[in-house]
């Protein structure tokens, strides 16, 4: 089953019919506190009971597995735990387990080489990033490979050598997963991507399984409509399957999940049921900053789970960019974007070297000279 919000009911139900097909059946028409209408809908036959169970065997390309979801002996659905308030879902059994392999994992080991005067000047205007000594001294490290004399070449090129530079290409067969906290950004993200896939003539397939959160569902409508992308609410695993068994985009395929606790084991069960329905990439959102040994946890959790990219959100909002970039790098995360703009239809920018220097030294009163 699938949603599908529009002003009115006729303009819903066309909505289903363009992503169902002419067998569409409706289920329910709700009105919206906005004053839209929200219509449920399936490929199927009308339900004349109570839906039962949908064998996890449901697609070609797509695949379910619900075992991984109870293993705490929670016989609740794989998605309840997703939108349960933190202190219902925090445990200190996965608390324990995840600081145990936090603890037992290897650690890059380096300190800041300050025999020259170029090392110290970097260091020193890094270090307002609330930066770790260890990355500080991969940057300074890196930048003596610089071919140029130039200072700014020189943190551009240390900052080359330390993180690999990887933007997200689109591809219908690679769906983009977005993971990560509340208010990391993510939905925003969601479509940023799509307007960026837009703006190289190709199409957007938004799908958000972020109804939990207050408000959500407006945000995402408010986006789909103002970029002209048609969006789906999926609630399960099954929706999303179901989406893209029906739909078959041949663009940017985009699916925004609901903020979860690194801490809790549940949560990541959940959020596999959703993986493996998209066979797609699970991409790390972060804002730049924040508390920096928080986000590590973030990046090793997610690391885990089987993320490789990080999308840093919010450069428009801060200075520092410490936390995110220091996740980054005990997570061994390629950089694939940047988010500096608050507006939609401006997308994001694809991570490089020469950005992220210039934006580390912007509104700092210290120059490299």
């Amino acid at each position: 089953m699938m949603k599908f919000i529009a002003s009115n009911v006729d303009a819903a139900k066309a909505k289903a019919k363009r992503a169902l097909g002419d067998n569409v059946s409706i289920i329910s028409v709700r009105n919206l506190p906005s004053g839209d209408v929200e219509v449920s809908a399936s490929d199927g036959p009308a339900p004349a009971v109570p839906p039962q169970p949908v064998d996890p065997k449901f697609g070609d390309h797509t695949r379910q597995v619900f075992a991984d979801a109870t293993t705490r002996g929670d016989a609740r659905s794989t998605g309840a735990r997703l939108n349960e308030p933190l202190e219902q879902r925090f445990s200190e059994d996965a608390l324990a387990r995840l600081s145990t392999e936090l603890s037992g994992r290897p650690q890059r080991s380096g300190g800041i080489d300050m025999s020259d005067r170029a090392a110290a000047v970097m260091a020193d205007a890094l270090r307002p990033h609330s930066m770790s000594d260890e990355l500080i001294a991969s940057i300074v490290e890196g930048a003596r490979h610089a071919k140029v004399d130039d200072d700014l070449h020189r943190l551009e090129t240390g900052l080359a050598e330390t993180f690999d530079f990887a933007p997200i290409h689109f591809s219908p067969m690679t769906p983009v997963m977005l993971v990560g906290p509340t208010g990391a950004g993510k939905t925003s993200c969601c479509a940023k991507l799509a307007a960026t896939a837009l703006n190289i003539g190709s199409t957007a397939f938004i799908m958000s399984a972020d109804v939990g959160r207050a408000g959500a569902i407006d945000q995402i409508k408010a986006y789909g409509d103002a970029l002209g992308a048609d969006y789906y609410i999926t609630e399960t695993p099954h929706d999303v399957a179901a989406a893209l068994r029906s739909k078959r985009p041949t663009g940017a395929v985009i699916l925004d999940t609901p903020g979860i606790s690194p801490y809790d084991v549940g949560d990541f069960a959940a959020l596999k049921s959703f993986r493996e329905a998209t066979n797609g990439e699970a991409v790390l959102v972060l804002p730049a900053s924040g508390d920096p040994e928080e986000f590590k946890d973030w990046a090793l959790a997610f690391r885990d789970f089987g993320a490789r990219r990080i999308i840093i959100t919010k450069f428009d909002a801060t200075r520092r960019t410490g936390a995110a970039l220091g996740a980054a790098y005990a997570g061994e995360f390629a950089l694939a974007h940047f988010s500096q703009t608050p507006f939609i239809s401006e997308g994001l920018l694809d991570a490089t070297p020469e950005f992220l220097a210039r934006r580390i030294l912007a509104g700092h009163a210290m120059r490299l000279n």
